[in-house]
């Protein structure tokens, strides 16, 4: 079972209309850290009942690590409001990470899902990484994965920067590299079109899940992911068996 750390606010930063980077030390206990993998924050200080909020690793320095936070409800709000020198309560890192492989990459993004993928690329040998990042308006980090690979489009829903709509517009551009292995986060419906993109092109994936959750440790079963079992199929725990998952392996909602 993980334990807590404290944890010094060190930076905050609003980088994107409701977006902000926080930047925490790093104790000594946290030796291994994947991308892919999250931490639970607990949001507010003392007195405050917010439930902690999962969020995944973007960046992991030998003294520091960073965040990328949607200020999206009261809990997250209370986040990024905390001030430099503020102790954070946090349990981690926690679940699955992204497992690096391939020499010719692919990487995908939507939205605050383009956070793990930073610390991803930094992690990647290969040196051939294409990184495809979508978003409603406002990008951001756009220049950080600039530092770490060849090649980033950008695509934005109301056209303001890079091609007009959606970032799966441009996966078939990047097939003139041809990719060898493709790794995604963001919205689920954008995962699906991941999921069937990989397995008509030949290509595997590794889909990062966004899904809701509370306890963290596997405990709650909040955050079900469903997924195949040999000839059928079972619920895992996003937080335990994932966040990460080979694309072959989930399951999407018809639905979605």
């Amino acid at each position: 079972m993980k334990t807590s750390s404290l944890c010094k606010v060190l930076n905050t930063e609003r980088i994107a209309e409701d977006i902000y980077k926080i930047s925490v030390t790093r104790p000594v206990e946290w030796k291994e850290i994947k991308a892919g993998q999250f931490f639970h924050i607990k949001c507010s200080e003392e007195g405050k009942s917010y439930l902690r909020r999962p969020i995944s690793i973007c960046e992991v320095e030998p003294d520091q690590l960073r965040f990328i936070v949607r200020k999206s409800g009261k809990g997250t709000e209370a986040l990024c409001n905390r001030k430099v020198g503020d102790d954070l309560d946090i349990i981690g890192p926690l679940g699955n990470g992204f497992t690096p492989t391939g020499e010719r990459i692919l990487l995908v993004g939507g939205g605050i899902g383009t956070a793990p993928l930073v610390e991803l690329c930094k992690t990647i040998k290969s040196k051939d990484v294409t990184v495809l990042l979508g978003f409603r308006t406002e990008p951001y980090l756009v220049e950080t994965f600039k530092k770490y690979c060849s090649t980033v489009e950008v695509a934005t829903e109301d056209g303001s920067f890079g091609v007009k709509g959606y970032v799966t517009a441009l996966l078939e551009d990047a097939m003139e590299n041809s990719p060898e292995m493709i790794y995604a986060c963001g919205p689920e419906i954008m995962l699906k079109q991941i999921q069937q993109f990989g397995k008509e092109k030949g290509i595997p994936t590794q889909l990062a899940m966004e899904e809701r959750m509370a306890c963290g440790v596997g405990a709650c079963l909040v955050c079900s992911c469903k997924v195949k079992a040999g000839d059928d199929w079972d619920y895992v725990r996003t937080c335990k068996e994932g966040p990460v998952f080979w694309g072959d392996e989930v399951i999407f909602d018809e639905n979605n």
